[in-house]
């Protein structure tokens, strides 16, 4: 009975599916190695690493990685809390490397330990399909190793790494509770489908019909992500998870073009085409990128990003990542191969640096970017967002901002806190509702964002902060943000102008219209500077022997303020060097009030304002 209801629900699965893969060709499927490689990239590959400066140091950081692993033992099935996910990504790593030490120097000691990697793999009683990300990371690993070294591998080890792939892999793909990432707009989608992808191109031949629809399945379910980059290219999960969706989503279309020369339409996405310039622009001069959300606080080379320069011919796209590979900036991480494969085609001696310096996207979560220059470390940088709290991997952060002047961080972003230390502890991480106890993790809720808190209240998680106008001129750039969704009740209306003057001068000015209820205001940032109030609406902030103050011009009942120290939870882990600084205003039930904060180093004139005439009608005028 149970290989009757198993082979039905295989027949509805296959008849489903196979509709959506009509126009894909397998009659022309590429031989082995099919996945990313095409033919004559290998010898592309030899000569780019030997040629190019920075073709080299990745070449070389990708050996030497490998030449460690040669002595190391095959990972073993330990869970971290609820996921296998670390194991996957060591093994993806481990696979890819020593696949890509193999076929570059064709040293068989290579391929000889990918292939004890996995085997080790294979006998796992399953990759934890429960938390599927893990399933997906692994697939790709065995499926990556399986191709690059089909011809290496002996026939029994082929067999069992083949099936491993099938039933470890695939087939889990088929409960739906499991498997949910179909139904998904978010990383898990990207991840998840690249993943089963790449098992069904590698092993296709062993189960043709089974692969063919399950790769159907898999292009029906993969737009769903690919809308969050709608309309301009701005990854609503921010930096850090870029290069993780995105990366996985790279993956994906690269191996259809590949394997069978087809993108699957996924090129024709404009708004997927233009996301490379959001991870560019996210790059402060300082290094360190606008970390909202679940990011870290860390840049290296992107190795995605290469990929839309080959497609685009615009090598331009990569030219910070350039930068970063002849500064040393590589981080060793498990898709660094791609950078050999896909930069190789490119000429990266022509990678010249944007002309342009503000970007302004809409979407799921729109932003706004400014920097004075490309080209010096104390250029001045300037980032603030919009969006819900509610995303996926979102923070209390509607209005926040950060800034950089004189080569100073002034303003930070906190950033990630680790996700297996909180839900050990319990913490419901990824309820998004109101009243959710991940809004009550420091790093996450609206106390530690460079934004507004009302009557010490949450944000309405649902309420969407939209950019409703921005402007660039030689005197005044910065954008305009609807804060009105994220404050209700507790306010009527609530408008958040930036504005950088031609010094390059911070002003934030909130304009409010407080709701049926007095309301205590709290205008705040985070910085690691060292804080001092000078007077009632002046704070002074001193880091590397550099001074600015923040100044609120206003005749307001208000007070500048230090928080004292945060009291965190025990599964916590606290934030050394910052400050919560800003200040307290009072208001009254229906009053009007436009609070106006000044960040410069001039400490005795605040800066000539004006006030934008608000029309939030209007959509954004400089967007193209």
């Amino acid at each position: 009975m149970k290989k009757l209801l198993l082979a039905l629900f295989s027949f509805v699965f296959l008849s489903v599916a196979s509709v959506f893969g009509q126009n894909l060709d397998y009659e022309k499927i590429a031989p082995h190695p099919r996945l990313l490689l095409k033919s004559g990239d290998i010898t592309a590959i030899k000569e780019f690493a030997a040629q190019s400066p920075n073709g080299q140091k990745i070449h070389n950081l990708i050996i030497t990685e490998a030449d460690k692993m040669l002595t190391e033992a095959p990972v073993e099935r330990q869970m971290t809390g609820r996921r296998l996910l670390s194991i996957s990504r060591k093994a993806l790593k481990r696979i890819f490397y020593l696949s890509y030490a193999y076929i570059t120097t064709e040293d068989m000691r290579y391929a000889t330990r990918a292939e004890k990697e996995m085997l080790a793999i294979c006998e796992f009683e399953d990759w934890n399909p429960s938390h599927f990300l893990d399933v997906g990371e692994m697939t790709m690993a065995l499926a990556i190793g399986y191709d690059w070294l089909y011809r290496q591998l002996p026939v029994h080890s082929r067999s069992i790494i083949g099936t491993a792939i099938y039933e470890k892999g695939l087939r889990p793909s088929e409960n739906n509770s499991h498997a949910w990432f179909f139904r998904s707009n978010n990383n898990w989608n990207q991840v998840c489908n690249a993943g089963m992808i790449y098992g069904a191109l590698a092993t296709l031949e062993r189960s043709p019909e089974y692969c063919k629809a399950l790769i159907a399945k898999c292009l029906e379910s993969n737009p769903l992500a690919q809308k969050c980059y709608e309309p301009h290219g701005a990854y609503p999960e921010g930096y850090g998870y870029w290069d993780y969706g995105t990366g996985f989503e790279v993956m994906l279309v690269a191996a259809l073009q590949s394997a069978l020369g087809t993108d699957a339409g996924i090129t024709s996405q404009q708004s997927f085409m233009r996301t490379a310039d959001f991870m560019t622009y996210m790059v402060a001069p300082s290094g360190l990128p606008f970390n909202y959300f679940d990011s870290g606080m860390k840049c290296f080379c992107v190795s995605s990003k290469y990929w839309f320069a080959r497609e685009l011919k615009d090598p331009s796209i990569v030219a910070i990542d350039e930068k970063f590979v002849s500064e040393g900036k590589i981080h060793a991480e498990r898709l660094l191969p791609i950078y050999m494969i896909f930069g190789s085609s490119l000429d990266l001696a022509n990678a010249k640096l944007p002309e342009n310096n503000t970007w302004v996207a809409q979407g799921e979560v729109p932003l706004f970017i400014y920097r004075s220059g490309w080209t010096r470390p104390d250029d001045t940088y300037f980032a603030i967002k919009g969006g819900k709290a509610s995303s996926n991997h979102g923070h209390m952060d509607a209005g926040s901002f950060v800034y950089e002047y004189d080569g100073i961080r002034w303003a930070v972003d906190l950033g990630q806190h680790d996700y297996n230390r909180l839900e050990q502890a319990g913490v419901s991480l990824w309820d998004m509702s109101q009243n959710s106890q991940r809004w009550d993790v420091f790093r996450i809720g609206a106390e530690s964002h460079n934004t507004l808190v009302f009557n010490s209240q949450r944000h309405a998680v649902n309420g969407k902060a939209e950019i409703t106008e921005s402007f660039d001129t030689p005197r005044r750039k910065g954008a305009i943000v609807n804060l009105t969704p994220v404050f209700a009740p507790y306010a009527r209306e609530v408008v958040r102008t930036a504005e950088l003057d031609k010094n390059d001068y911070l002003t934030i000015t909130d304009h409010i219209v407080v709701g049926d209820a007095p309301a205590k205001v709290e205008w705040k940032i985070a910085t690691h500077a060292k804080a001092e109030i000078i007077s009632p609406q002046v704070i002074m902030l001193t880091q590397n022997n550099k001074t600015i103050y923040l100044k609120l011009n206003s005749r307001l009942s208000a007070t500048a303020q230090i928080w004292p120290e945060h009291k965190y939870m025990e599964c916590e882990v606290p934030d050394k060097g910052v400050t919560l600084v800003g200040f307290v205003i009072d208001l009254k039930a229906g009053e009007t009030a436009d609070v106006v904060v000044t960040m410069s180093p001039d400490k005795k004139k605040g800066l000539k304002i004006t006030l934008p005439k608000l029309n939030l009608g209007k959509k954004n005028r400089t967007l193209k």
